[in-house]
């Protein structure tokens, strides 16, 4: 997103949120550390286009981490008995809060949860997935951990990064009882209040023909704990946002739209892919920039509403990978937006992120430019995302009707589409669109759907779109934020319309599974279908309604 805002920032993000005694003194802490020693992180390496950079970290080596699991796994996995007490109120914190030291983890490794806020609480780790329809299984829950309300901590320019030193309140390993996938911790106390934590468990020997990377760097751009995000501070409410945080941190808990990122835009995902019984590995974001050479494992990577904030080492690492054959999709918009540099914090390596958002405040863009963390396609970068995704952000905050341009496609095979079709309020958020006059576009991009849409008097558009590489490798993007949501029933401050819910359905189960089988141009190859014009599509609206408006 290419300004700062307030009000268009619940849009964009919403998708539209009795005490015991305190724990024992910790003894000075350990430093946190992903699989394997990690090399410094600060700089970024700038290397070759369609070079794989090398790993940072190496797998994780307990016996358990590395057992390979029998295909059909996940189907199996699955039928299993599920419950929907996973589910917690979707708002913006809650008076039970904690964080983990780590945003994901493999089997035989331990994690730290810190609390704040009454106690004792207990924590309950729900798997998701299908589980015919609840959407999680329970897997492991603790005993009754003492919490008390922890001091808020402060920041201070010139980053104005906020970090909880609390004492830990529970230590446990994640063993073999933990099936590898996408995890949310809930903390509950005796007085009702419920709090969710993300958690990815890992399998690096993993092999599954499909790869989910969860949105964790963008959750903790929008988290706001402590008043301080990447987006605003406490005091500055001009649009200069001046006291905003340059450097966020891992160390604190999730609130905000930050709280709502894993829920609106990674748990519909998963529960749709688990459904199809496709066997899928899970990888946060920060896991891909630690070992990108895992893509190669996969025959699809597969990313969810709202992966915004990228590294160069996740760019470089993912744009190899489809060069090698791997199938990418896009379930989102807004992605591969703002350059994110990882950093080291006193905790361990890979504990902060830095988004400037300006090259001249940026510390290490003044000796090499690379370095700033800007958005990609501005200067001096100048790498749009659409020569990745095929598409490039359009906007926020105007609800659209994709209109179908290609009813053959074979992604819409079992829809029952026809051309010209309108699917009701199925763009929100923000959105995408193609632009096929640019050079750095894919020669042979598809676009198979687009939606009309007047900001102000400007006509401009969503688009739905795939294209594939040379490699092989096919690469969709939905072009809107609101997929997600759409697949679960329920989108912020819109409706979710049945027949395009169905159509979406059945969109995201084909990609699902022609992406898991390799190589998508081998049965799929796409040709250049641009679309029509922003004007022709607003003029050739059947209804006023069919057109998304934002005044």
């Amino acid at each position: 997103m290419p300004r700062i805002r307030a009000a268009a920032l619940t849009i964009a993000l919403l998708l539209g949120p009795l005490a015991a005694c305190d724990a024992d003194p910790e003894p000075p802490r350990a430093q946190p550390r992903p699989s394997g020693p990690a090399s410094p992180n600060t700089a970024e390496r700038v290397i070759p286009p369609g070079t794989m950079p090398e790993d940072r970290t190496t797998a994780a080596s307990a016996p358990c981490a590395r057992l390979a699991r029998p295909g059909g796994w996940v189907a199996e996995e699955n039928k299993q008995t599920g419950t929907g007490d996973w589910r917690v109120p979707e708002r913006w914190g809650a008076e039970l809060m904690g964080f983990l030291d780590t945003d994901s983890v493999a089997c035989g490794e331990t994690v730290k949860l810190r609390l704040t806020g009454p106690g004792p609480a207990r924590v309950t780790a729900y798997r998701m997935g299908w589980y015919g329809g609840t959407g999680g299984r329970e897997v492991w829950s603790s005993g009754e951990v003492a919490s008390t309300a922890r001091p808020k901590p402060t920041a201070a320019a010139p980053t104005y990064t906020v970090e909880a030193d609390w004492p830990v309140s529970l230590e446990f390993t994640v063993d073999q009882h933990w099936p590898p996938g996408y995890y949310m911790l809930v903390l509950r106390n005796r007085s009702g209040s419920a709090y969710g934590i993300h958690l990815t468990v890992r399998n690096d020997a993993g092999t599954a023909p499909l790869l989910f990377q969860a949105a964790n760097l963008t959750a903790q751009a929008y988290n706001t704990y402590g008043g301080y995000g990447l987006y605003s501070g406490p005091h500055d409410t001009s649009g200069a946002r001046t006291d905003r945080a340059r450097v966020a941190s891992f160390e604190r808990p999730y609130t905000g739209s930050g709280y709502l990122v894993p829920y609106w835009y990674d748990v519909p995902m998963v529960q749709a892919l688990e459904r199809t019984g496709i066997d899928v590995d899970y990888a946060t974001d920060i896991d891909i920039d630690r070992r990108p050479s895992q893509l190669l494992r996969h025959k699809g990577l597969i990313i969810g509403g709202h992966n915004e904030y990228w590294t160069r080492r996740m760019y470089d690492g993912v744009e190899a990978a489809r060069d090698r054959g791997v199938n990418i999709a896009f379930f989102g918009a807004n992605t591969v937006y703002w350059h994110t540099r990882l950093e080291s914090s006193p905790a361990g390596s890979d504990r902060r992120i830095a988004v400037y958002r300006k090259a001249a405040e940026d510390p290490l863009a003044a000796d090499d430019p690379h370095q700033a963390t800007v958005t990609w396609r501005e200067a001096p970068l100048n790498r749009g995302e659409h020569s990745l995704v095929g598409a490039t952000w359009g906007g926020l905050g105007v609800i659209g009707s994709f209109r179908v341009l290609d009813a053959d496609s074979w992604i819409f095979a079992g829809t029952g589409v026809r051309d010209g079709q309108v699917l009701p309020t199925s763009l929100g958020g923000e959105y995408d669109m193609a632009l096929p006059n640019d050079p750095a576009t894919p020669p042979n991009l598809s676009v198979i759907a687009a939606a009309p849409l007047r900001i102000g008097p400007r006509a401009t558009m969503g688009t739905i779109t795939y294209y594939t590489a040379p490699s092989g490798a096919g690469v969709f993007s939905a072009g809107t934020t609101y997929w997600p949501c759409q697949l679960r029933g329920a989108c912020h401050e819109m409706p979710v319309d049945p027949t395009s819910r169905a159509v979406l359905e059945r969109m995201t189960d084909n990609i699902a599974r022609a992406f898991a089988k390799g190589p998508a141009a081998t049965h799929h190859p796409s040709t250049p279908q641009p679309p029509p014009s922003p004007e022709n599509l607003l003029a050739t609206a059947a209804r006023p309604e069919d057109v998304g408006v934002r005044p």
